[in-house]
């Protein structure tokens, strides 16, 4: 059973720092957010893997004190926040705006509300090992998120198509995190459907 205190917390904050991602979206288009997975690859990763630690390095080792899971302290920190970066890196340069942005959404809110649902009230489990409340959860929210930018049946079929991912993802035999996954494999899925989707009015990215 893992460690309420550090899981809630910990998805709580993979959902408002994923959302962050569509500030750079909103202003400069999908280079803004390739360039800060760029930079989180190129800078950070480093920083993590060779354990570089003083004071221009101390807020990342803070943020990993207090939210990372022990399991992978002991491997990379941050290896789910890397996964994440290279699955947008990959997304950002090969789909468009509109997908980029289902993309963000749906790795934020979906992968995050599914596990506080299934670390509240999971109860029955399916063949992957994720709970049946946690997907029904992330589908729920993310459909809710999603609504703003497409229209109810696309929202909840893209939501669903998410759920599928994450949990085919959780088999071992991927071995490449669902953080990476989950943005490359939509966006691929999305642009092969073209899936209708609605930039904010507002969107107007320089360049």
């Amino acid at each position: 059973m893992r460690n309420l205190r550090v899981e809630i917390p910990r998805k709580l904050f993979h959902i408002a720092a994923t959302l962050l991602l569509l500030i750079p979206l909103f202003i400069f288009g999908k280079w803004g957010v390739a360039g800060i997975s760029a930079v989180m690859l190129v800078v950070l990763f480093p920083v993590a893997y060779l354990g570089v630690k003083n004071r221009w390095t101390a807020p990342f080792w803070y943020a990993i004190q207090k939210l990372e899971r022990e399991e992978n302290l002991k491997v990379l920190p941050g290896n789910q926040a890397f996964a994440l970066a290279g699955g947008m890196f990959l997304a950002s340069i090969f789909f468009s705006e509109e997908v980029l942005l289902v993309c963000i959404i749906t790795t934020a809110v979906y992968d995050g509300f599914a596990t506080i649902f299934g670390l509240l009230f999971g109860r029955h489990r399916l063949p992957t090992g994720k709970s049946i409340e946690g997907t029904l959860g992330g589908i729920l929210f993310n459909t809710v998120f999603l609504l703003p930018f497409m229209e109810l049946k696309w929202a909840v079929i893209v939501s669903t198509m998410a759920g599928v991912i994450e949990n085919l993802s959780s088999w071992k035999r991927w071995y490449l995190d669902d953080n990476f996954l989950l943005p490359v494999i939509l966006g691929f899925i999305l642009t092969l459907l073209d899936v209708p989707a609605q930039l904010p009015e507002f969107f107007k990215p320089f360049g």
